[in-house]
């Protein structure tokens, strides 16, 4: 039995939200469950969300006809992975000009110690003077972690949380929003896809970062990447 269109829970959030349903499938808009959303169709009135249907879905939506998330997300204008892969690149440029300074400021000392102990006919440093060095870079390692960490999150975050992209993004014209509604990101959900992406590539050396951005190749229906998929987010065009 087919459901009138209106506004009914939204089977794809984890409360709090409805959603439109025209009367064969779900639409992309949704609203907060306390809200008077207007209709999609002028002068018609808005039904009140009633109770959910008996039985329930996958992954414990509502056994709504039609609640196949993919009849969502062919709502929304979704990026192409090239965009966002283009938006890391140039993020990432980005944040290595930032950080540049700090890294010269920490490793200039102990390579300037090198450089002192190269004997004056140009050949190599004797063993002890390269074992130094290579101890004192591993010494500001850690430092050098932090110091790049602490560059990200102040650069992506707070872009994200207030624009809904960094510059990256702007250039290739993409953003970031919650996959329930389209609004502005929390801080907490900023922080956890930054987190993601951080520690999973500290952790994984290199073999997490790369998953994680291949993933919205395969990754159906919302093209979401590892980072996206924690902090629940989407990446969408705004180029219509």
């Amino acid at each position: 039995m087919s459901m009138e269109p209106g506004w009914y829970p939204d089977p794809f959030s984890n409360g709090g939200y409805i959603r439109w349903w025209d009367g064969q499938r779900w639409g992309a808009s949704t609203s907060l469950e306390t809200a008077a959303p207007a209709s999609d169709q002028p002068g018609t009135p808005v039904p009140m969300p009633p109770p959910p249907p008996a039985g329930r879905g996958g992954f414990g939506a509502p056994a709504y006809p039609g609640s196949a998330e993919a009849d969502v997300a062919a709502n929304v204008p979704l990026a192409m992975w090239g965009s966002r892969a283009w938006a890391r690149i140039l993020d990432s440029l980005i944040e290595a000009i930032l950080t540049a300074p700090f890294y010269l400021w920490l490793v200039w000392p102990p390579l300037q110690r090198l450089l002192d102990a190269v004997p004056a006919d140009g050949s190599a440093p004797s063993e002890q003077a390269m074992a130094s060095f290579q101890a004192d870079v591993v010494g500001v390692s850690l430092t050098l972690s932090i110091v790049s960490a602490v560059v990200s999150f102040l650069y992506e975050v707070p872009q994200n949380v207030i624009w809904g992209r960094t510059l990256g993004k702007r250039a290739t014209g993409i953003r970031i929003r919650p996959k329930a509604q389209d609004i502005a990101l929390t801080w907490v959900q900023a922080t956890i896809r930054w987190a993601t992406s951080t520690i999973g590539s500290l952790v994984g050396y290199g073999v997490f970062t790369l998953l994680d951005y291949l993933w919205p190749l395969w990754d159906k229906p919302w093209r979401q990447a590892l980072h996206d998929k924690t902090a629940r987010t989407v990446v969408v065009s705004t180029r219509r």
